[in-house]
């Protein structure tokens, strides 16, 4: 196996390459969008989305919401840098019972790299419903179990479709191994503050429903899910493993067969809206 880039290796350089990559999958939508809205960043992290849409100065109000206590914490440090951004703009601990708002609070919710890690898809569907006003709107971005890279486990595992060519339990019993493998270069968050290799977690799992960590949600359990949260889907667009020639190519064929497209869909974007 290849080191891992700089952006895996160093916690500095992946929040650049998460910030990067955020706000880039903003081009999928527009800015109309947020003009003069209540929007709801739903898992924000540590605020890169919340911070870009702000900086817009078009919407009414911005929150960001998370159940990750640490990359909350990071939002709040960034937010000292944004005091422009004060009237406009809060982070807020979430809840896996739901989202702590009013109904009908919101009129458009961002969910970005975030759906395939909910582990209970369907009642978070529901709980958007309610705190969106009529005619309010979800923009997600979001990489289907069943695509090459589902698992969420290419850096242990860099090989596409591993869930599916060889099974749940033999990709957490290879990924065990080499986590312990002398050769084997550990991220940044496998380490330590001290810079120390952390236990091998890995070891403890032989399922994804174990880990709590991917749902291995599909595109016809979402679009399922969607009519009965209440919602209508008023975008769904695929994209394939390849960005450019041939390989693009042959991914937009492959996605057009049925049943076998969705293994070569690598992410979708989506619109949702609540009638």
């Amino acid at each position: 196996m290849s080191p891992p880039d700089a952006k895996m290796a160093d916690v500095s350089e992946y929040a650049d390459w998460r910030d990067a990559s955020l706000t880039a999958s903003w081009r999928h939508f527009s800015d109309h969008e947020i003009a003069g809205k209540d929007v709801l960043d739903f898992g924000c992290g540590a605020g890169q989305l919340s911070f870009f849409l702000a900086g817009k100065g078009i919407a009414k109000s911005i929150t960001g919401v998370d159940i990750d206590t640490a990359a909350l914490t990071r939002a709040e440090t960034s937010f000292a840098k944004y005091p422009e951004f004060t009237d406009i703009l809060r982070f807020i601990e979430g809840s896996v019972e739901g989202l702590p708002l009013e109904p009908e609070s919101v009129d458009l919710i961002t969910a970005f790299d975030c759906l395939e890690h909910v582990m209970d898809p369907a009642s978070i569907l529901a709980d958007w419903t309610r705190v969106l006003r009529p005619g309010g709107r979800v923009l997600i971005e979001w990489f289907p179990f069943k695509g090459p890279w589902g698992p969420h486990m290419e850096a242990l595992i860099p090989v596409p479709w591993a869930h599916v060519i060889f099974g749940e339990k033999a990709m957490f019993r290879a990924a065990a191994a080499i986590y312990d493998d002398p050769g084997f270069v550990p991220r940044h968050w496998d380490l330590n503050p001290d810079g120390t290799k952390k236990p091998n977690k890995w070891s403890r799992w032989e399922s994804f429903a174990e880990q709590g960590y991917v749902n291995a949600l599909d595109i016809a359990g979402f679009r399922k899910m969607v009519r009965s949260a209440g919602l209508k889907i008023d975008r769904f667009e695929k994209s394939g493993f390849g960005q450019s020639g041939a390989k693009k190519a042959l991914g937009k064929s492959l996605m057009a067969l049925p049943i076998l497209g969705e293994y070569a869909t690598s992410y979708t974007v989506i619109a949702l809206e609540k009638p």
